[in-house]
């Protein structure tokens, strides 16, 4: 990997830079795993400065529509895609930029799939760009924000580490806050704001705490924006507004939790690590009160459930997310916001998306230099029609989607060439009785290698 960002046709990239982090799970390390993409907490930054490019290519064939690959879409029989990751350092300060020609039925397009401009010292950061996000220990459907649809224009800063003295016996922390908008076409309100608040702590090693929020703001044509209630939203319900002249906003919030036990460095044997996790979220805030104090709390509750097991070159996982409600629909549905967290019409969450339920399962193994893995899963959705009290009516056809897949990679020849093949069957397709469909994907991604020119000194030629 260049730069913090998801190299995202990669089978063992999905959940953050897998390698590094399956090397951090086997070793215990110090590290939050569930931080996102940034792949560079930590490191130091350089003493003069350094680029790298590296180019990309990758080839698709087939109806089936990707999921987590940024928001693209692949729309065609046959999609091809050419561009380069690109990174430069100068100190603290960083670029990165990864611009994407796109050809879809011999459709040309263009794209930009990572951008940042800022300064990151390892343990802190700001600056402002497009960056892919992956939150939360997940691994095939982050709750709250993933790399499902386009990413949102954001900025602002994050502070990471240890705290001195006596209070590193608290582990690691993290925060981090980012402001932005919503820039693909929406039916509702025209590019609202979008604020993203993280908060990690890594007591120990094999234990890690995340609370994640993301919340839609304003827009063209709101009123003003209530700065206290979109920090602190004490009441996130707004009554008595049929014309909606009111500020509003839409919340989405989610605690996890990450249990890793590295068994090999501690007793020895085959089996590496074995981790479980559990993400608790809510698709809006309530009010509640604990005596006159009002407080947000979490509503229209979904849980995804996880575990994991590495013995030897194999690693076995399984994931089940549930993101169903009577009262409250996931990611969409609010009075002003219709189109919630969504972009392009995609979640930025799960990709199950609204009243879902998703099963994901995989078996990989990686030997030397060649990886493969073969998953599946399965996504139930549900057609909610409209919602009277406490009732809640939904279509009598459920879209179920089952697929199957088999992808790989090998490092080879100074570069990386990665790809798979996945098949989709699907009933009560779009929630239409009777309605089936399969559908195919055969895709093939090249990375030749980094151009990279050496980190240079100040006051060196």
């Amino acid at each position: 990997m260049l730069f913090a960002g998801p190299a995202l046709a990669d089978p063992w990239d999905d959940a953050g830079g897998a390698q590094a982090q399956a090397r951090a799970r086997a070793e215990g390390r110090d590290v939050l795993l569930g931080a996102g993409w940034d792949a560079s907490r930590g490191e130091a930054p350089p003493a003069g400065w350094s680029g790298e490019v590296a180019p990309t290519a990758t080839l698709s064939v087939g109806e089936l529509t990707p999921i987590n690959l940024g928001g693209d879409e692949e729309p065609g029989g046959v999609s091809a895609r050419v561009g380069f990751e690109g990174a430069v350092r100068w100190r603290v300060l960083r670029i990165r930029l990864s611009p994407q020609a796109r050809l879809d039925d011999l459709a040309p397009s263009a794209a930009l799939t990572d951008a940042w401009l800022g300064a990151d010292a390892g343990w802190w950061r700001v600056g402002f760009g497009q960056e892919q996000r992956w939150t939360g220990p997940s691994r095939h459907g982050a709750v709250v924000l993933s790399n499902n649809a386009t990413a949102p224009w954001m900025g602002g800063g994050r502070v990471q580490g240890r705290l001195p003295g006596w209070f590193d016996r608290l582990g690691r922390l993290s925060w981090e806050t980012e402001v932005g908008w919503l820039q693909e076409p929406r039916g509702d309100v025209a590019e609202p704001g979008l604020m993203f608040m993280e908060f990690r702590w890594l007591p120990h090693p094999i234990f890690e705490l995340g609370v994640d929020r993301l919340s839609i703001f304003g827009g063209e044509g709101r009123p003003d924006v209530d700065i206290g209630q979109l920090l602190v939203p004490t009441e996130p319900h707004v009554y008595d507004d049929a014309e909606k002249s009111r500020p509003d906003q839409d919340e989405l919030a989610a605690v996890d939790f990450r249990v890793s036990l590295p068994l090999a460095k501690w007793w020895g044997g085959p089996v590496r690590w074995v981790e479980g996790w559990w993400v608790y979220g809510g698709e809006d805030l309530v009010e509640r009160k604990l005596g006159p104090v009002p407080y947000p709390a979490l509503a229209g509750v979904g849980n995804q459930y996880g575990a994991e097991v590495a013995l030897g070159p194999v690693i076995v996982n399984a994931e089940y997310t549930r993101l169903m409600d009577d009262g409250f629909r996931w990611y969409v549905g609010h009075r002003v916001y219709h189109d919630g967290f969504t972009q392009d019409e995609r979640v930025m969450g799960a990709f199950g998306g609204p009243d879902s339920e998703t099963w994901f399962g995989s078996v990989a193994i990686e030997s030397g230099a060649w990886r493969a893995r073969l998953w599946g899963d399965h996504a139930r959705r549900v057609a909610v029609v409209e919602q009277q009290g406490d009732h809640t009516f939904a279509l009598g056809t459920e879209d179920r989607r089952f697929r199957l897949a088999v992808d790989g990679g090998l490092a080879r020849w100074g570069g990386r060439w990665t790809g798979g093949v996945a098949w989709e069957h699907g009933e009560g397709v779009d929630f239409v009785p009777g309605a089936s469909a399969d559908s195919v994907r055969v895709y093939v991604r090249a990375e030749p290698g980094a151009w990279s020119s050496p980190s240079v000194r100040p006051g060196s030629p």
